[in-house]
């Protein structure tokens, strides 16, 4: 049961022969009266306070939420940038190995036709060799038959010696 400070001040006490002292009673109701409404305007401010700290924690508790949605859409973004990161570096490797296989088999197959070419040139470096020693063979043996006087029949016939090869 509550009680107010307005019903402590009008409450009328019953006379009695040897009763409290009126004056007495009067001034307790009044400062009964008083610490009342005083507890009561504090109860009043004090719901205020509780009703503006459940508003504010209901602020805080939407806020919370908020962010923790936040923080986890932030993580599931970044674990999904790694993946997407990591996937195309994967492809980037995967790229360069072709790139890679490529310019290592035209290089293989740039060497092979050099040494098919150095073999060819070197071929062709033997038979003009050949040739042109066939020839000068030839020119040189032509020059001595030239260059042989006429001999009597009686005399012998001397053949000069070949030119030594080196």
């Amino acid at each position: 049961m509550r009680v107010t400070a307005l019903e402590i001040s009008s409450h009328r006490f019953n006379k009695a022969l040897r009763g409290y002292d009126k004056k007495e009673v009067d001034a307790l109701k009044d400062l009964a009266a008083e610490a009342l409404a005083d507890a009561a305007r504090e109860i009043s401010e004090l719901e205020g306070k509780l009703k503006e700290s459940a508003r504010q924690l209901a602020e805080h508790v939407e806020r919370e939420n908020m962010l923790k949605g936040t923080i986890t859409t932030a993580h599931k973004m970044v674990e999904d940038l790694k993946n997407n990161a990591v996937k195309e570096a994967e492809l980037i490797v995967a790229e360069a190995r072709v790139r890679a296989d490529e310019i290592i088999r035209d290089a293989h197959k740039r060497a092979t036709a050099l040494q098919d070419d150095i073999y060819r040139l070197k071929r062709q470096r033997i038979e003009l060799e050949t040739a042109m020693k066939a020839i000068i063979e030839y020119h040189s043996s032509t020059l001595f038959l030239e260059e042989e006087p006429e001999k009597p029949d009686d005399t012998p016939e001397i053949t000069p010696l070949p030119p030594e090869e080196e």
